[in-house]
């Protein structure tokens, strides 16, 4: 009895390995990928890959990126527009196994762009003359974009004369020189950018000083007001005369020159605000000498306007005397 059940038992072990091996010589291989390859695998845009690939133990191979359904060994080739990753898959009855290559592509740099063609001139702006002497001037102005700097001047709108700068500049401000003294000038200001787009301004004017006096004066005292004529009524008395009211300036100066003044030219100037609303001149015909000290007085009728009342004074030849006021 107890021999029957030990084989009982060994016939029973070899059933069961007989069905273990039945079934592991049943389940089919997974697929093998031997080969999967890009040629070459950077390419420039434009360019072509080749894609090759070869699959055993498998019934269908597919290849992503819109390939589809493709044989167990083949190739194919490509030119993807941008770096790609292509996907092999092999699938049989039991698994799927997969395997990827890339394809890199180098896109061209971007083509230089063309800048757009500048038509546009500069904007002048802000002309002015400054520090006129009596054979110079500096004539002043401003643009939106570097440009040159060009004047064309003279005695009329033809002009005739020119004075410029190459310097590319925002501030422009150029030098006239050898100027006439006491002499009107006509100008106009010019300026290019650097695509050669010019620009001009309107016909502008400017005045030369006089020569300069060699000599020179010393304002002592100054004072202006406003009086009204009276007329005597006896018994030491006076009553203004209507509508006879006058402005007046007077004052005294002293010849600081080494030499003696044949005369003086003195010049009243009435202003209303700041404009000049008439003018009275006076002569002191009488030689001053050096450091001798002299009055003037000078009056015109009144004018209700004025708020102020200046004097300038000129020598003998009408050129302007400078004067330096005492403390």
């Amino acid at each position: 009895m107890k021999l029957s059940r030990n084989l009982y038992t060994l016939v029973l072990f070899s059933l069961a390995a007989v069905s273990v091996f039945s079934v592991m010589s049943c389940r089919p291989k997974a697929p093998s990928i031997t080969l999967f390859s890009a040629t070459p695998s950077e390419i420039d845009s434009g360019a072509s890959s080749t894609l090759e690939w070869s699959v055993s133990d498998a019934i269908s191979v597919t290849i992503d990126q819109g390939i589809g359904k493709v044989p167990a060994s083949g190739s194919k080739q490509l030119s993807p527009s941008r770096t790609t990753a292509y996907i092999l898959s092999a699938t049989n009855a039991s698994v799927t196994v997969t395997k990827a290559v890339v394809v890199y592509v180098t896109e061209p740099p971007p083509a230089p762009t063309t800048p757009a063609v500048d038509t546009t001139p500069p904007l002048i702006k802000n002309v002015s003359t400054s520090s006129e002497t009596d054979t110079g001037a500096v004539i002043t102005w401003t643009t939106n974009e570097p440009a040159n700097s060009d004047v064309e001047y003279g005695k009329d709108v033809d002009y005739g004369l020119t004075a410029s700068s190459a310097e590319l500049t925002t501030d422009h401000s150029i030098t006239l020189s050898n100027l006439e003294p006491n002499t009107a000038y006509h100008f106009l200001v010019k300026s290019s950018d650097k695509s050669g787009n010019q620009a001009s301004s309107a016909d502008n004017i400017f005045v030369t000083s006089q020569v300069k006096s060699p000599y020179s004066l010393a304002l002592v005292s100054e004072e202006w007001g406003r009086r009204t004529e009276t007329s005597d009524i006896g018994m030491g008395g006076s009553a203004p005369i209507e509508g006879k009211k006058y402005l007046y300036i007077k004052g005294t100066l002293q010849n600081k020159s080494r030499e003696s003044l044949k005369a003086v030219i003195c010049t009243m100037n009435c202003w209303s605000g700041s404009t000049i609303v008439k003018y009275q001149v006076y002569v002191n015909r009488s030689p001053v000498l050096p450091g001798q000290v002299f009055s003037f007085n000078i009056e015109t009728a009144d004018d209700p306007t004025v708020d102020n009342v200046t004097v300038d004074f000129a020598d003998s030849v009408g050129r302007d005397i400078t004067v330096i006021k005492e403390q």
